[in-house]
């Protein structure tokens, strides 16, 4: 049984190695390997706190009918059914429904930002964002002129994996890579877009 896995397994990986390979034109590239940790840490931050909050949602539709209650709307409208409770409640369900949409539409396209991926050819830097119907990628030759490399790192960012590389041109901001961490086999790729032996 293991050994029918272990073929299955190394089915998958060639399979992917030769899709690179038909991609890239090469089998010649190098990759930074991102950090997934920020991604995760995000994940668990939105839904821990949709969670928490359709789990208090009721404390939204009281709010919602001590507010209208101290403004005294309905003396003032003369209008008998704001004087229930049960239709601030559907007005806080709806309430949860728009942030819960918003929220997870944000963290959507900021994950796409943050898990991008980074290639670097023999003349070209590749990245490639996968959204959730394909896939841009971004190429620009690497000895371009007017196009410069910052490395945003310090001591603490190094140990968290909060690296990334930025590239500019003329003040513009072209692209910048995912979060990483500087060591293993990203050193060797961040020591070649950067120049330094």
């Amino acid at each position: 049984m293991k050994s029918k896995w272990k073929k299955i397994i190394f089915w998958f990986n060639e399979y992917r190695a030769k899709k690179k390979v038909r991609f890239f034109g090469t089998s010649i590239y190098e990759e930074i390997r991102p950090n997934h940790l920020p991604s995760v840490i995000a994940l668990v931050l939105c839904f821990g706190f949709l969670t928490l909050f359709a789990l208090n949602i009721h404390y939204l539709g009281d709010f919602l009918y001590w507010f209208v209650a101290l403004l005294e709307i309905t003396k003032v409208l003369k209008i008998p059914f704001l004087d229930q409770i049960k239709y601030y409640q559907y007005l806080s369900l709806f309430v949860f429904f728009y942030i819960s949409v918003s929220l997870i539409w944000d963290l959507g396209s900021l994950l796409s930002k943050w898990n991008q991926r980074v290639y670097l050819l023999k003349t070209e830097i590749w990245l490639i964002k996968s959204s959730g119907f394909g896939k841009k990628l971004t190429q620009f030759p690497r000895e371009q002129a007017g196009i410069h490399v910052e490395w945003n790192h310090s001591g603490i960012t190094d140990y968290l994996g909060l690296n990334r590389l930025v590239w500019k041109k003329d003040g513009e901001t072209l692209c910048s890579s995912p979060y990483f961490f500087p060591y293993g086999k990203n050193k060797a790729v961040l020591d070649k877009i950067l120049k330094r032996n």
